[in-house]
């Protein structure tokens, strides 16, 4: 059996493993899928029978890492650009996700994969939390696997108003859960994995939230969940009430978190918990500072993620600068309130790209996998050539992280396997994906045109329910011995 080559060359490259840091003029050897040998000179090369990626002009990356999208969402694109997080839930989440077929599911997940492979994303956490039936969840699979994206499906134990209902109660959701597994997750598939992701902590009774905790890890598959999404909020924490039942696991991943405390941030520590945070959702929607800061100090990696493009941008180089400035200006003030200014910048360029890549790998449970070029890690790699290139860049890292968008990918390669070249996907139908996507759009505008509208009050009403329906079900974790 021939072996299939391939050098990408010419470029710089950033490995964003620590042990190699950045080759100037280096080369990346992969071969059947996997990284072979990552040369300092590209002449190391010189010869070798493989196919050649030109990658002059450019900046040679790991493929990039988004440990949390939405893909379900990705047909709504800005649809709640203007709204609170208790709005986007109440007219937007709630409301169209109640509306969305097995067939829209299936146009929206194609979109949101080829637009993550447009932009770089090589790997990232789908949060299906719209499994209105059985056939919603096998619809999301097959397009996840069609697009030739590694991916993480996260089946969502969210509950939609949706007609005729598929699942009679909270137990019929978790027997499908189990049976995905088993018929669509069976073996060791470098590309497709399965997670869970939890129902919102408080919105349901105590006990099933545990058994959400215990199937998956039955199962043996990442769970994740949005947690400390809501600053002031009671919604989404009760971390204490699952720690004190031993149902934060290592490798839990938790979502957002700006509304933690800091003995909330210890039990993530402590627990070995790992956290993805998504910035642009996390400013607009006033779930508070993004919690960059909050996680390192406490020995946490952070990951970074796009969360939805019915929101923001859909690619990680938007949340990277966002991100990074948005803490930067944090620590800016911390120093301004000394009264003094800041004499140095503490986060850099590099630790964005480490959240953007190593960081949210690890996040996932992928990093001896993926997020570095590393050998023997498969060959996820991506070549950025800024589109302003009259004068070369004088910060590599900077460039990629504070310049750049989608449109400078030149080059996506997963798992070995050519998905973009000279900047354009390879393989895609673009025509019959945008009249797939179109056709799932206007039927969703079309029955969403009935929903009624809820105003900000009638929102804040519908969340203090919830809230006192939270404190209702965190003490039931509690029960009174008679």
């Amino acid at each position: 059996m021939s072996t299939k080559r391939t050098v990408v060359t010419g470029g710089h490259v950033v490995t964003m493993d620590p042990s190699q840091g950045e080759l100037p003029n280096g080369a990346v050897l992969i071969e059947d899928g996997a990284i072979t040998a990552v040369a300092a000179d590209a002449e190391q090369f010189a010869g070798v029978d493989a196919e050649i990626v030109d990658a002059t002009g450019g900046i040679v990356l790991p493929g990039m890492v988004d440990s949390h999208r939405h893909t379900w969402m990705a047909l709504l694109r800005a649809i709640s650009a203007d709204q609170s997080l208790l709005q986007f839930l109440g007219n937007t989440f709630y409301g169209i996700g109640s509306l969305l077929s097995a067939e829209d599911m299936a146009a929206a997940t194609e979109v949101g994969s080829l637009e993550a492979l447009d932009s770089g994303i090589t790997t990232f956490l789908d949060c299906c939390d719209c499994v209105n039936s059985p056939e919603h969840a096998r619809a999301s699979v097959a397009a996840l696997r069609s697009s030739g994206a590694r991916t993480v499906y996260a089946y969502g134990m969210q509950a939609f108003d949706y007609k005729p209902a598929a699942f009679a109660s909270h137990a019929e959701r978790l027997r499908d859960a189990r049976a995905l597994r088993s018929s669509e997750f069976t073996s060791d598939d470098p590309m497709n994995a399965m997670a869970m992701l939890l129902s919102d902590f408080g919105t349901l009774p105590f006990s099933d939230t545990a058994a959400e905790i215990r199937l998956s890890t039955e199962l043996d598959i990442l769970v994740a969940s949005h947690t400390g999404a809501a600053t002031t909020s009671i919604l989404l924490r009760g971390l204490r009430e699952l720690h004190d039942h031993q149902l934060l696991r290592p490798g839990h991943l938790h979502i957002h978190c700006p509304a933690l405390s800091t003995p909330e941030w210890r039990l993530l520590a402590d627990t070995g918990a790992k956290v993805s945070i998504a910035p642009e959702t996390e400013l607009q929607m006033g779930m508070g500072f993004p919690p960059f800061r909050a996680a390192i100090e406490h020995g946490i990696l952070p990951g970074i993620s796009t969360d939805t493009v019915a929101c923001g941008s859909g690619d990680l180089f938007a949340q990277m600068r966002l991100g990074l400035q948005t803490q930067r200006a944090l620590d800016n003030d911390r120093v301004h309130r000394t009264g003094t200014m800041p004499g140095t910048v503490e986060l850099s360029v590099h630790d964005a790209l480490t959240w953007a890549t190593r960081g949210s790998a690890e996040a996932m449970g992928l990093g001896d996998r993926i997020g570095s070029l590393t050998v023997g890690k498969r060959a996820d790699v991506i070549v950025v050539k800024p589109r302003w290139n009259v004068v070369p860049p004088s910060h590599m890292a900077g460039t990629v992280v504070l310049q750049s968008s989608a449109a400078d990918v030149d080059t996506v390669i997963v798992d070995g396997e050519m998905r973009k070249r000279d900047g354009r996907l390879v393989g895609v139908d673009l025509a019959g994906v945008r009249s797939r996507a179109t056709a799932a759009l206007e039927r969703l505008r079309t029955k969403a045109a009935a929903l009624p509208t809820h105003d900000a009050n009638a929102c804040l009403g519908w969340f203090a329910h919830a809230e006192r329906m939270a404190t209702a079900n965190f003490g039931a974790a509690y029960p009174v011995e008679r």
